[in-house]
């Protein structure tokens, strides 16, 4: 199965870390899944909070994911200026831009073109803003020091048409922690090819 991600910039967001910390991050797509799984009620804005709910997940977690991306992928934040005077945060890398909270504005069409660059010195002057990527990154730590064992690989099956052109092959991966408890995951091929990822290999995922 080919996951759809419906985050700004998805199709293209194809980097990958530049700090050894988070290089089983395989690209933006991946922390996107990850962070899926932590973005709450707590690390939205407080003043969104009564409308965050698990079905608009990304709404208020533009800035603090924005600065974690940029720690893990490099790259320069950049805002896009909102009613009130607040700043919409989103990531341009080399020639790659990508908005892993986009999808809170809806079909709204954002402008991602001559915006200012964001400096995490500002941003992180309000100490709950501050609070809040530290619990972020913490708990996206956390995740990633769970260590699983790769049991086996397949290659995707993209039927008798192949591969698109616009697409990355694909693997299927089964892994298993210490318990004995089971998961599928995916992996671009060469990301396993890369990180010389096979059956028996140690890997650290997604809780």
């Amino acid at each position: 199965m080919i996951l759809k991600y419906n985050f700004y910039g998805a199709d293209t967001a194809d980097c990958v870390p530049v700090n050894d910390k988070y290089s089983s991050i395989a690209d933006p797509k991946m922390l996107y899944d990850m962070l899926s799984e932590i973005w709450c009620e707590y690390t939205c804005a407080p003043r969104m909070r009564l409308m965050w709910t698990p079905e608009n997940k990304t709404l208020g977690q533009c800035s603090i994911t924005a600065f974690l991306v940029q720690d893990i992928f490099g790259g320069e934040v950049y805002g896009i200026l909102r009613r009130g005077g607040n700043y919409h945060c989103y990531n341009v890398v080399g020639g790659c831009v990508f908005d892993l909270t986009s999808e809170q504005f809806g079909d709204e069409k954002l402008c991602y073109e001559n915006n200012p660059v964001q400096l995490r010195d500002v941003h992180f002057a309000k100490e709950e803003k501050k609070q809040r990527y530290e619990y972020l990154k913490a708990e996206l730590e956390k995740k990633l020091s769970a260590e699983y064992t790769v049991l086996k690989i397949f290659d995707d099956d993209y039927g008798c048409e192949g591969v698109p052109d616009d697409e990355e092959p694909m693997c299927s991966v089964l892994v298993t922690d210490g318990n004995g408890s089971e998961k599928w995951l995916k992996y671009p091929d060469s990301f396993l090819t890369e990180n010389d990822i096979k059956i028996g290999s140690k890997i650290r995922i997604t809780e």
